[in-house]
């Protein structure tokens, strides 16, 4: 619904306090989230789009609630003297609610008139930041947000659809039961009016009558200080069914993601082609994984320069419609593609939207003039002048004056490296040339790992997702949203990154600063922070971006970093998540792999990711490599798809246990109701003892073995080497 239109999207739920800006500026100081409200691409996007007239989209308030004053704004806030240059054309909104209540806005575009309904709940600034994602400060006040899981039925009787919204309180609010609401509105551009929607408690009723074909209903839950996130279903008049389209697909919770850093898996520098990944793809298959996430394989300009900064890494796009020369061709991409759906891996395409690279033509034509050529090849000439009659000159976010290199209205890049110039979500001709992207390549690919997703809209993000579902229904979005945002699970990713959640803490386990029941609190704080329980969290220990783990081990305080490596690993597939490997990791690369070489080795002044961990995106060991460490990750991969209780769905249980070494060993219980089990995980290089109950089977179902070396009235000692899964029929005394 709405891809045929340029109808804005789903109905809106936020409060007080909270904002849909689009900042300017892509950095910790403006946030890590952005938003706007914006008109859909009717249609099939075009890659190459004319630019859109300044008043063929125009936004205006229909109603608000009594006191507001409130009103749309192109670019309303700017944060400092450096503001947003006004493009002059107002296509997108944003918006400040001033009182709680029913906003009805209104989008003039090309195709006619479109209405979209934004709820506003009460709230202040705390709650809002908190329901922002930016969490601690917000908790502390009020406790986590509440959730709702949608799910509803055909009542053939009262000829009616009955919606229950599953709703429930965060497990550190201050709210009460009584405090929870679940709010209900349609999509805009649906037959059904909110006033058929009878709500009785947090249930929806929806006479079948009232529909004129499948429509989308949307809800939110607010529990009298923090809105959660909202959900959707559809209701099938015809068919008398309900489906979920806010779900992730079924393959996932069954899946092992495993990313490679493109340019190092040839093992040598200049090597990696898309034929000799295919010729690798026999290995994966061995080592068991289901997911292939490639780092960036179009064209772009860190692979063309020699030891360019943090590597041929590929996040500055130069064409998004074409692969990189050096890696091959279309058709050679395609039959690698082919190659792992031979052995039933799909593969994750690495969509950088947030920005482009300096060299893409685009932005090279909005140039007019440039300064003298500059000493070092990794650094760009300075920008004179302006073209701004170029087609493209408003694709790009631009400050209103200069910048140190760049004339004004100087372009504004990602975290201000000249190399990534920011892309203006503000313009939909941009937006159209971005989307047709992404139904090139997810004609190609199983799923998108989406870079920087906290510096793209949201408003794009919904949008994607319906355009790759519409394609393919078992469509993959993975997103980057550093930290962790749960306004990502609103009908926009299937999983989400917890990089500031269990990679930082893993790392901290790792360097022996932090205990291993740290990554208890980590995959708990999930629910808190308001995550929906059917969507997905990545459990990655290391990626491209974060240092090796083991590199971690070997500078802080353990023994044996190798053995280290492998405990964080086996925490990562037996805790609720979705588990990641990262190449290399399998192989010890950390001791075995060959470094790339260091950009500044000469200059003592500058540094890049490279120097500080030298292994991050070192090319693969393919010749020498630890045989016992990659038998251990083969078999705890295959565990993994063997097991009954691992994965994502069962719950994370405390059970009781006792040891003399709690900064080494984790221990936790995973529920599957039927199926139950202790896991035991040894960070530390010696076996270590652990105390559990009696009832407890101490034939450890990873190997084989009976791990049991004492018994006494009341417990029951075991003794594990890395890990041991153990199964219980109970995880508490009678449960």
């Amino acid at each position: 619904m709405g891809l045929d239109s340029h109808h804005p999207g789903p109905p809106r739920f936020m409060q007080v306090g909270q904002r849909i800006v689009d900042p300017v500026f892509v950095d910790v100081e403006h946030g890590f989230d952005r938003d706007n409200l914006a008109p859909t691409i009717a249609g099939s996007p075009e890659r190459d789009p004319k630019s859109y007239d300044a008043d063929a989209f125009s936004w205006s308030v229909v109603s608000r609630p009594a006191g507001s004053s409130a009103t749309l704004e192109d670019a309303p806030t700017p944060y400092d003297d450096r503001d947003r240059y006004d493009h002059g054309l107002g296509h997108t909104a944003e918006f400040e609610p001033d009182e709680p209540g029913t906003y009805v806005f209104e989008l003039d575009a090309p195709d006619g008139t479109h209405e979209l309904t934004v709820r506003v709940f009460d709230g202040d600034e705390g709650d809002a930041a908190a329901a922002d994602g930016v969490g601690a400060s917000g908790r502390r006040d009020c406790g986590g947000p509440p959730r709702i899981e949608l799910d509803g039925r055909y009542d053939a009787a009262t000829e009616s659809f009955v919606v229950e919204s599953g709703a429930e309180l965060a497990s550190d609010s201050h709210a009460v039961e009584s405090d929870l609401v679940v709010e209900y509105l349609p999509h805009d551009a649906s037959g059904l009016a909110a006033t058929y929607i009878a709500v009785d408690g947090t249930t929806a009723r929806i006479p079948a009558a009232a529909l004129d074909g499948p429509t989308r209903l949307y809800a939110a839950p607010f529990d009298g200080q923090r809105v959660g996130v909202r959900d959707e279903i559809v209701l099938d008049p015809e068919s008398e069914s309900v489906s979920l389209p806010n779900r992730p697909p079924d393959w996932l919770d069954d899946a092992v993601v495993y990313e490679i850093f493109t340019r190092s898996f040839a093992g040598e520098p200049g090597e990696t082609t898309f034929e000799v990944l295919a010729d690798r793809v026999s290995y994966l298959d061995e080592l068991g994984v289901d997911v292939v996430w490639l780092t960036p394989i179009v064209p772009a300009w860190s692979p063309t320069v020699e030891t360019a900064p943090g590597g041929p890494h590929g996040y500055s796009t130069a064409d998004y419609f074409d692969v990189a020369p050096d890696l091959g061709t279309i058709a050679e991409f395609e039959a690698f593609v082919d190659r792992c759906h031979d052995h039933d891996i799909r593969v994750c395409f690495d969509l950088v939207a947030n920005h482009c690279g300096w060299t893409h033509p685009f932005f090279q034509e909005t140039i007019a003039q440039v300064g003298d050529d500059p000493d070092e090849p990794a650094q760009f000439p300075d920008i004179v002048a302006w073209d701004a009659s170029s087609t493209y000159f408003d694709w790009f976010d631009r400050q209103r004056g200069a910048s140190r290199h760049d004339a004004a209205p100087a372009q504004t890049s990602f975290f201000g490296v000249r190399l990534q110039p920011n892309l203006n979500h503000g313009n939909v001709a941009l937006r159209e040339h971005l989307l047709a992207a992404v139904e090139f390549w997810a004609e190609r690919v199983d799923g998108f790992r989406c870079d920087i997703a906290w510096g793209v809209p949201h408003s794009f993000w919904a949008e994607v997702r319906e355009r790759v579902r519409a394609m393919d229904s078992d469509f993959l979005l993975l997103d980057e949203a550093i930290p962790r945002t749960p306004a990502f699970a609103a009908s926009e990713f299937d999983c989400h990154f917890d990089t500031t959640g269990f990679t930082e803490t893993a790392h901290a386990v790792a360097r022996g600063e932090r205990p291993p029941s740290d990554l208890l609190d980590a995959i708990e704080a999930r629910e808190r922070d308001g995550f929906p329980d059917y969507t997905r969290l990545l459990n990655a220990t290391e990626n491209h971006d974060e240092a090796r783990l083991a590199h971690e081990a070997a500078v802080g305080h353990r023994e044996d970093p190798a053995a280290v490596a492998r405990a964080a690993a086996a925490a990562a597939f037996t805790l609720p998540g979705v588990p990641m490997l990262y190449y290399g990791q399998e192989r010890l690369i950390t001791r075995h792999g060959t470094r790339r070489e260091f950009p500044y080795a000469d200059d003592d002044d500058r540094a890049d990711d490279i120097e500080r961990d030298p292994y991050k995106r070192a090319f693969v060991n393919w010749a020498e490599f630890p045989e016992d460490h990659l038998d251990f990750y083969r078999r705890l991969v295959a565990f993994y798809h063997d097991s009954p209780v691992l994965g994502p769905s069962a719950d994370l249980v405390r059970p009781a246990y006792r040891t003399e070494t709690p900064d080494d060993v984790l221990v936790f219980g995973r529920n599957a109701g039927d199926a139950k089990r202790i896991v035991v995980v040894n960070f530390a290089a010696d076996p270590r003892r652990v105390d559990l109950r009696p009832v407890v089977d101490t034939t450890d179902l990873f190997t084989g073995r009976d791990v049991a070396v004492a018994r006494s009235e009341d417990a029951v000692t075991v003794e594990v080497e890395r890990l041991a899964v153990l199964s219980t029929p109970s995880l508490f005394d009678g449960a």
